[in-house]
């Protein structure tokens, strides 16, 4: 341990020990911080979301269909990065909710294509406003 103490020391010419340069994180440290950065703005954005009656994995399926019209299931999965069951549990619910509508593919009929519904465009670009307005008010570099 004594060894590691003075491995992390320098000294000047006269000879007092100066403090090491802060070391480097290591991956799995930074790994760690970005997981829990992710939960954290995951979290403020649910709270936001609620607020509209929306889920963050709803407005996940929205904001890729905003950004890929028609899109099928499987372009969904990855684009939200979310497992078969629950994406068709949210797909559902935004059907139900008159947000999005599906439509089989007219060359390949076993593939489904989803599309936001006019309505939904609309719910979808109050959730962006109130996610824009929730991120600036955050910003620190803004007050």
């Amino acid at each position: 341990m004594r060894t590691a103490a003075r491995a992390e020391r320098t000294t000047t010419d006269a000879g007092a020990a100066l403090p090491a340069a802060p070391p480097t994180l290591p991956s799995a440290e930074l790994l760690r911080e970005s997981v829990l950065a992710g939960r954290r703005a995951a979290r403020r954005a649910a709270d936001v979301l609620a607020h509209a009656g929306c889920t963050v994995d709803e407005w996940l399926v929205l904001d890729a269909l905003g950004r890929r019209p028609g899109a099928t299931m499987s372009e969904l999965r990855a684009a939200t990065v979310t497992d078969k069951a629950t994406l068709g549990r949210r797909v559902d619910a935004l059907v139900t909710r008159a947000l999005v509508f599906r439509e089989v593919d007219a060359f390949d009929r076993r593939v489904i294509r989803v599309h936001l519904s006019s309505r939904g465009r609309d719910v979808l670009s109050g959730l962006a406003a109130r996610l824009a307005e929730a991120e600036q008010a955050d910003d620190p570099r803004d007050q």
